[in-house]
C-alpha cells in the first residue's frame, strides 16, 4: 500500500485495511514514501522496495492513494523488468491535473476572496508547508506538471493489470481536505473529493470505475462511516476478478 501526500503525518492511515488485509492472510506492507518527498524522490524509493519483493520472488500488487499510485507508475515505468513482475495495481484519486487549493497557494492562482483573515491563514499555511520541506512535493501537484507526467504513464498503465478509481463528494468527512470552498469558486459546478476535480482523475487506458459520495481522505482514514478497509478489499477483488 503506497500513501498520498502527506501520508505518513496522518494517524490511523491505512490501518485499518494493513489489519484486514493481514487477517485475511495477505503480505502487506507500506511503501516507503516520505510525506514531504517529490514524485521523482519517492518513486525512486519505491524502485529499490520493488527491487527487493522481486528478488524475493514475490509479484506485488500495488494499491496507492492520490499521488502514491503516481509514484509507483513512475517507478514502474523506469524498469520494464518491475512492469512486467507485477501483478496489478489499483489507483484511488490519482490526478492528472492539479490540485485547485496548493495551485493558489503556491502560484498564486483565483482566490476565492480578499478578506484579510482568509488570506493570512492561506500565507501561514503556505509558510508551514514550506518550514517542514514539503513545498516542493506540494507546488509540483499543479496542472501543467501532472499532465506531463500523465503522458508518461499512459502508455506504461496498458500494460500492467490496473484499476482506476475517481470520486466525487457533497460532504466531506475530514478537515485535511484542501479547501472544497475554494474549488466550488473556481471550478463552479464542477464534482471535485475536496483536493482534485473528478474529471481530473480519469485515466482512459485503465479499467475505470467512477463513484460518488467518497472524498479524498475516506480511502486512508474512513470517516462519515466510511469502512475503508472493505473498500479496499472490494477493489482488489474486481482487480483480481
Amino acid at each position: 500500500m503506497v500513501r498520498g501526500l502527506f501520508g505518513s503525518w496522518i494517524p490511523n492511515h491505512f490501518r485499518a485495511p494493513l489489519r484486514h488485509f493481514k487477517r485475511l492472510g495477505w503480505s502487506v506492507e507500506i511503501g516507503r514514501t516520505a510525506a514531504s518527498g517529490t514524485l521523482a524522490r519517492n518513486a525512486a524509493a519505491l524502485g529499490t522496495q520493488i527491487d527487493q519483493l522481486i528478488a524475493s520472488g514475490r509479484r506485488p500488487i500495488f494499491l496507492a492513494h492520490s499521488k502514491g499510485a503516481l509514484e509507483v507508475l513512475l517507478a514502474l515505468a523506469c524498469a520494464p523488468a518491475r512492469a512486467a513482475a507485477t501483478a496489478g495495481v489499483i489507483g484511488v484519486q490519482v490526478p492528472r491535473g492539479g490540485a485547485p487549493y496548493l495551485e493558489h497557494l503556491f502560484y498564486g492562482t483565483k482566490s476565492e476572496g480578499s478578506r484579510h483573515a482568509l488570506r493570512f491563514s492561506e500565507r501561514l499555511e503556505a509558510t508551514l508547508l514550506s518550514a517542514l520541506g514539503a513545498r516542493a512535493a506540494c507546488s509540483e501537484l499543479n496542472t501543467r506538471n501532472l499532465r506531463t507526467v500523465a503522458e508518461r504513464l499512459d502508455t506504461l498503465i496498458g500494460t500492467v493489470p490496473s484499476l482506476m478509481v475517481a470520486t466525487s463528494a457533497q460532504r466531506m468527512s475530514n478537515v485535511l481536505e484542501l479547501r472544497s470552498r475554494h474549488i466550488e469558486q473556481v471550478h463552479p459546478g464542477q464534482a471535485h473529493d475536496g483536493v482534485f476535480l473528478t474529471s481530473d482523475q480519469v485515466w482512459s487506458g485503465a479499467r475505470m470505475l467512477t463513484l460518488d459520495g467518497i472524498d479524498h481522505a475516506q480511502p486512508s482514514v474512513g470517516g462519515l462511516g466510511f469502512a475503508h478497509q472493505y473498500f479496499w478489499a472490494a477493489l482488489l477483488a474486481t482487480l483480481l476478478d
